[in-house]
């Protein structure tokens, strides 16, 4: 399997990742959940939450997906990316269907669109970069 081939299948079987953004200087990771469509990564935060204050403030990015589970050594993916706070209603109202719990109108959507991938831990080779 080629390493785009491991790139994709990491982003349709894994939702869940860890972003991190900068908090003046600092950074700052949280949980996410992500979905990929036409090469950008997806997901929904609240309005007025730190997550979306630091992505208007500074767009740079980092992405883990892919490690869970008890094996340490699995592949996962790493995203280097730009973020934007975007209006995209068809994504929105996909995501919202994960968060039925939420008011629509509490919640953005923040678009990541990779600058940088790579195959991590692929059964002890070497990180590869890949191109999504």
């Amino acid at each position: 399997m080629s390493a785009t081939e491991t790139a994709l299948q990491i982003l349709q079987k894994n939702s869940i990742g860890v972003m991190a953004t900068n908090n003046n200087g600092t950074p700052n990771s949280r949980y996410m959940t992500f979905t990929f469509v036409e090469s950008k990564l997806y997901t929904v935060a609240k309005k007025d939450s730190t997550a979306v204050t630091e992505i208007e403030a500074n767009p740079a990015t980092h992405i883990l997906l892919g490690y869970e589970g008890e094996d340490v050594l699995k592949t996962f993916l790493e995203i280097e990316g730009h973020a934007v706070v975007t209006k995209n209603d068809v994504v929105k109202n996909q995501l919202l269907k994960k968060y039925p719990a939420v008011a629509a109108e509490e919640l953005v959507v923040i678009q990541v669109t990779p600058t940088r991938a790579r195959i991590m831990n692929k059964s002890g080779e070497q990180q590869e970069d890949v191109h999504l």
